[in-house]
């Protein structure tokens, strides 16, 4: 066997030198993965202090959730904020006649009462309430109406992702707000 592995070392023309140094690291290795095992790790905390830890833990994140709440409403404010009182329109009339206008205005003016119950038709609502949407501004309404008056009415609320500047996030802000059909 001694042989076998002298002529295997031969074979792999290793130096006597460079034999000596890596003998010695093998056993370095092997002395040092054996005091590992044999050593039982220490515990950095008692149980005392892990429960303070986890009472700090706590409180932090309650701070960065009440921070976050506060950004929330920032930037997403609640609906009844949103709806103000619209301006008159500068152009032109657009598809609804002005009874279903003066109807959308009172509702948009009730807001206490109309905004968990009433949903706005974005297929009969002229741009004045369009603009009560969150998110929808002057420009949108007017897209929304354009579209609708060149394309017909709105057969899904995938379709109002063909107007510029409406994709999939803005379309889920407006989805609790709108509704295609008036329920009878």
């Amino acid at each position: 066997m001694k042989r076998q592995l002298f002529f295997w070392l031969e074979k792999l023309k290793i130096a006597p030198g460079e034999r000596k140094a890596i003998s010695g690291l093998l056993i370095i290795l092997v002395l040092l993965g054996g005091m590992n095992l044999a050593l039982s790790p220490s515990v950095p905390f008692g149980d005392g202090d892990y429960h303070e830890l986890e009472q700090q833990f706590a409180e932090r994140t309650a701070i960065i959730k009440a921070e976050e709440e506060k950004l929330m409403e920032q930037y997403f404010p609640t609906r009844k904020k949103q709806i103000a009182k619209a301006k008159t329109d500068t152009v032109s009339e657009d598809s609804t006649s002005n009874q279903q206008a003066d109807t959308y205005k009172d509702k948009a003016d009730n807001t206490e009462q109309n905004i968990d119950k009433e949903r706005i038709n974005v297929n009969n609502a002229n741009r004045e309430v369009l603009k009560t949407l969150p998110g929808i501004g002057p420009t949108y309404a007017k897209r929304i109406v354009n579209y609708r008056n060149e394309n017909g009415e709105f057969r899904s609320f995938e379709e109002l992702k063909n107007i510029k500047g409406i994709a999939q996030k803005r379309l889920d802000k407006l989805m609790p707000f709108i509704k295609l059909k008036d329920s009878e």
